[in-house]
């Protein structure tokens, strides 16, 4: 029995560390005027978003907030727990919504369609451009 305790402790030791690192989440990707929701393991203090112009955050409560697309670029979001502590740490890419754009290329000119079932032409104010 005494020959397990150096391991239950190292094995202790490494569920400490890792379950007290950061979350550093990979790329949010979001569409203007879209919402993306996140959910929290641990309550939040505080929340910093890079540049506001780009995408903004709403608290729904210390565990779930929605990060919203504003115009197209990338920022950083950054959510705090207790002592300061990073709970979450992403980029955010706002991007335009292309799943279901087709283009059409004739000749020179080039139209962007927008196919939900049926094809229209996309304006260009929603194409990014």
């Amino acid at each position: 029995m005494r020959a397990l305790r150096p391991v239950v402790a190292l094995v202790a030791a490494v569920l400490v560390f890792f379950t007290s690192a950061p979350a550093f989440a990979r790329d949010i990707r979001v569409a203007p005027d879209q919402a993306f929701p996140i959910r929290l393991s641990e309550p939040a203090e505080g929340v910093a978003i890079g540049n506001p112009a780009i995408a903004a955050v709403t608290v729904q409560n210390d565990r779930f907030l929605f990060v919203t697309g504003r115009a197209n670029g990338s920022t950083n979001l950054v959510v705090v727990g207790e002592g300061g502590r990073v709970l979450y740490s992403g980029r955010i890419v706002v991007s335009p919504d292309e799943t279901d754009v087709v283009m059409v290329t004739r000749g020179v000119n080039t139209a962007r369609l927008e196919c939900t079932p049926t094809c229209h032409a996309r304006p260009e104010a929603l194409a990014g451009n």
